[in-house]
């Protein structure tokens, strides 16, 4: 009844997203519902990106999308092969909040095409069979899937965002080089 009503995607969704794989699953009602509309999001997302996808730029607008695409499949991988399931579905909520604001920042259609195609194909082993209704739209053939790679270049970062708090309160944010020293930082907020 279940899949009858949700999906085999939703009630895999909720029974990854539920608990460790050593734990027992408590059903409810209420978590397969969020993993249904869960998935319903990720196919407006999917429309979206189809409708980004048409407009085709002339140049991409940064690679902020082709930086996220190589830390979502690193963190994805890692989580597969620790089984940390539940894990997944939380970078996949990250990974929805995330694509769904920088797809419509501007990019080619190739650049798109690809990084979209390797984050489906790390949805695969979670949401089979959204994934690959994804591919069919896209005209993305799925004889040739293979897991993809990250590039370890595209991951490192080169700055890192400091929280300034004054008496537990947060006062505001610093974007430094990683490798300053204490008091270069506290010079950076004095100015600040």
């Amino acid at each position: 009844n279940i899949i009858n009503n949700y999906g085999a995607d939703s009630v895999r969704l909720f029974i990854l997203s539920d608990s460790p794989p050593e734990k027992d699953i408590q059903w409810s009602e209420e978590g397969i519902i969020a993993s249904f509309k869960f998935i319903q999001k990720l196919w407006s997302l999917h429309e979206k990106v189809l409708e980004e996808i048409g407009k085709d730029y002339e140049k991409d607008n940064g690679n902020d999308l082709t930086k996220f695409t190589n830390k979502f499949i690193k963190k994805i991988s890692n989580n597969l092969e620790n089984f940390n399931y539940n894990i997944i579905v939380a970078n996949l909520h990250e990974m929805y909040s995330y694509l769904n604001k920088e797809i419509i920042k501007g990019y080619e259609r190739k650049t798109i095409l690809d990084n979209y195609g390797k984050i489906l194909i790390t949805m695969m082993p979670i949401l089979p069979h959204l994934s690959n209704e994804c591919f069919e739209t896209v005209n993305t053939t799925t004889d040739k899937i293979i897991w993809p790679s990250y590039d370890e270049k595209q991951i490192k970062e080169e700055t890192k965002v400091i929280v300034v708090q004054i008496n537990g309160k947060k006062r505001g944010l610093i974007n430094t080089k990683l490798d300053l020293e204490e008091n270069d930082v506290l010079d950076l907020v004095k100015k600040d």
